[in-house]
């Protein structure tokens, strides 16, 4: 019965003529909920589109407050991210926003050194501007109703910048208040507004809110093109069914301008975290711990959502995402993650989940997924290195296997070797750490703090 399900749902996504299909969305429900359990979490949304067709928008098992459906409201994180730059490519369509455009233009009073800095430096973090969410004054922001992107600006602006604009690229919100900033001196609007007259109005998305806004927790906004947005699945699939539709913004535009190379560094564009997958652009973010995951394939009109409440979820949104995402694409059977396998086996012993991983990595036939496989083996060591470090030494080196390009699987490695008193081998797994990273200061240290003198 299993196998008879896959091979539907192989030829149902292999034939563009067919109908839209309940087969197809059986078949990933059956999937997604076989991970979920396999995952140990407890409850999921889902969206799923491929052009007008929505073929999934419905939740799995249960939410804190009640069972999880397609009309739960779950956060959104940093994926709201994604949300922004569907809103921004609408903007600049429009004309309303110069992505060009430098700070010393559009803000009456910026510091000299921000003056040269143009706008969509602060979209994809390489303005340099100083990190704020780390400042003790951050948090008295927060809490008050009425403090917004204004008060973030009066204390970043008197700080000097992190780095040299364009020679580095830092993940922070400092960028996103003070765009946001902008955007309302300029357009005269908040980006909530602009968010609802660009996106979720034009999608009929009404229950995609900002949380801290529509809560009363702030009277005003606060980098709410950041994070803190809230959706459900039935309004994350009418979004991408609107971008789908050109109703956004003409899609071979928003592509363009969300994977415009210019914009991009280290796979980070307007807003989206860039990633082919099946020989497809898809731009998209994640949040909340993975709590959340967002990933839209312009070209192909193909988008997924999901999200969960359960912090401790093991990426199972970003799992789910990449498995619906890579079948639709492919025509090929949907692929579970290969955790899916480890978290499932009875003996959760490290030798046995190693042999359960190589037997599916040297198996031209397997029917797991492995993109993100290292992460996933890393974490499992970790979760045993103080109680028990042989363990995590067997899992580290079977990184260190199947991964012998990666710096961090050797530091783990290295990790491991030094809870267990092997300090002549983790010196070893440093300095093949640091070979791989000649210019990183930790690999530095390390190697420097272990070496004999």
């Amino acid at each position: 019965m299993y196998s008879n399900i896959l091979t539907s749902l192989a030829l149902l996504v292999a034939t563009p003529s067919a109908s839209p299909q309940p087969e197809l969305a059986n078949a990933l429900r059956s999937e997604i909920e076989a991970m979920r359990r396999s995952y140990d979490v407890s409850g999921l949304a889902v969206s799923v589109v491929e052009g007008d067709h929505v073929i999934l928008s419905e939740g799995f098992g249960r939410f804190e407050d009640g069972p999880a459906t397609e009309d739960s409201r779950c956060g959104l994180f940093s994926a709201t991210k994604a949300l922004s730059a569907f809103t921004l490519a609408s903007l600049v369509e429009d004309g309303a926003i110069d992505l060009d455009a430098p700070l010393g233009e559009l803000l009456e009073e910026s510091p000299d050194i921000w003056r040269g800095i143009p706008l969509w430096r602060l979209y994809n973090h390489t303005s340099g501007l100083a990190m704020i969410v780390n400042r003790d004054a951050f948090g008295d922001i927060v809490e008050d109703p009425e403090a917004g992107n204004a008060k973030i600006y009066e204390i970043v602006r008197d700080l000097p910048l992190d780095f040299e604009p364009g020679a580095h690229s830092r993940y922070q919100q400092s960028g996103y208040a003070v765009a946001e900033m902008i955007a309302e001196s300029r357009l005269g609007l908040s980006w909530p507004v602009l968010m609802d007259q660009h996106l979720t109005g034009p999608a009929g998305a009404t229950h995609t809110v900002q949380e801290a806004l529509a809560s009363g927790a702030k009277s005003v906004p606060m980098i709410s093109s950041a994070g803190g947005y809230l959706t459900t699945a039935s309004d994350m699939a009418r979004i991408f069914q609107a971008l789908n539709a050109g109703d956004i913004a003409e899609r071979a535009f928003l592509a363009d301008l969300l994977s415009d190379p210019r914009f991009v560094q280290d796979g980070y564009g307007l807003g989206v975290i860039l990633q082919d997958v099946a020989g497809e652009r898809t731009v998209g973010h994640r949040g909340g711990g993975a709590r959340a995951n967002l990933r839209y394939a312009p070209d192909a009109g193909l988008g997924v959502m999901t999200c969960t409440d359960q912090v401790g979820n093991r990426e199972l949104t970003i799992h789910v995402a990449d498995m619906v995402m890579r079948a639709l694409l492919t025509g090929q059977a949907p692929r579970p993650h290969i955790a899916s396998l480890l978290y499932d086996s009875e003996d959760r012993s490290a030798q046995v989940l190693v042999s359960l991983f190589e037997q599916e990595w040297h198996d031209p036939d397997t029917r797991y997924g492995f993109d993100g496989a290292e992460a996933v083996i890393n974490a499992m060591g970790y979760d045993r290195l103080e109680a028990a470090p042989d363990e995590a030494r067997t899992l580290f080196a079977l990184n260190a296997r199947t991964y012998p390009d990666s710096a961090n699987v050797w530091d783990s490695l290295a990790d491991a070797q030094l809870a267990l008193g092997e300090n002549a081998a983790a010196l070893v797994s440093m300095r093949r750490a640091l070979s791989l990273q000649p210019g990183n200061p930790y690999f530095q240290s390390r190697v420097a703090e272990h070496a004999p003198d």
